[in-house]
């Protein structure tokens, strides 16, 4: 089963939009190691379109939890 990005902490959603970003490049430069990066970005399956494994979402709720830790923070 996929996590839901709802029960991470900043700093698991934050990890996960860096796998996901870098998946993003190694398929835009067809790097040579792309199966293997997807295979490891992958792992725990479902389809790249769910909230999991979609760059926009997690990367959405990672930025308005960063937002929201400033605000609290100021």
């Amino acid at each position: 089963m996929l996590p839901d990005f709802f029960d991470c902490d900043l700093e698991q959603l934050r990890y996960r939009v860096a796998e996901l970003d870098a998946y993003a490049v190694a398929s835009e430069h067809n790097h040579p190691e792309l199966e293997v990066i997807r295979d490891r970005v992958f792992a725990l399956g479902g389809s790249e379109d769910e909230p999991w494994n979609n760059y926009h979402l997690v990367r959405n709720e990672y930025d308005r939890r960063a937002a929201e830790e400033f605000d609290l923070g100021q």
